[in-house]
């Protein structure tokens, strides 16, 4: 990575982390009174994902394979759930401090238990695009913040393609930018 100074940005974004196919956070649950209303094709892929998973397995068996298209389907409702409700809802929002090298992620200590130097995948949901920033990161460290409750995740990204580096810089800028013109703009009024 080259010497320059990285551009730093704090946001609440959702954020998704894999270790593998397995998401890892939010926590594949669905709450008990949740209203779920997948499109039928979301469903559909689920299905079809966890039977590709299965096959690649060797002697899948009936259990094994209702796991499977369980935690497919739980996925694809918390996916869907989340995309439709109220963002304050979302479990996949978090506090976020964004560069072009990294990401702080804070979340909740009993939501994530991965160990330090794992490499992961993560889905940054960004407000510029409808498609999520999909990069490969290496856990740094986690620190406890806010007494017992929160962590504080620090991800370096790795072998990040230019073009996500180049729409994450934007991303950032833009962000600064908002910033500044909101902060100016209440100094203005002040005045």
């Amino acid at each position: 990575m080259d010497k320059r100074k990285h551009f730093r940005v704090s946001d609440f974004i959702a954020v998704e982390i894999y270790d593998g196919e397995k998401r890892v956070f939010p926590a594949a649950t669905i709450s008990p009174n949740a209203v779920v209303q997948a499109l039928h094709g979301d469903l559909l892929n689920a299905v079809i994902r966890g039977l590709k998973r299965a096959r690649t397995t060797e002697k899948v068996g009936t259990a094994q394979l209702i796991a499977i298209l369980s935690d497919e389907l739980t996925n694809s409702y918390i996916k869907t759930e989340c995309v439709r409700s109220d963002d304050r809802d979302d479990p996949r929002r978090c506090h976020v401090s964004l560069s072009e090298g990294g990401v702080r992620i804070d979340v909740s200590k009993s939501e994530y238990t991965q160990p330090v130097n794992s490499k992961l995948t993560l889905k940054l949901y960004l407000a510029d695009n409808d498609k999520p920033l999909q990069v490969q990161a290496r856990l740094r460290g986690d620190e406890e913040i806010d007494g017992e409750s929160m962590m504080m995740l620090r991800f370096e990204f790795t072998g990040l393609p230019e073009f996500s580096r180049q729409r994450l810089f934007r991303y950032i800028l833009k962000q600064q930018a908002r910033k500044v013109r909101t902060a100016s703009a209440g100094n203005c009024k002040q005045s």
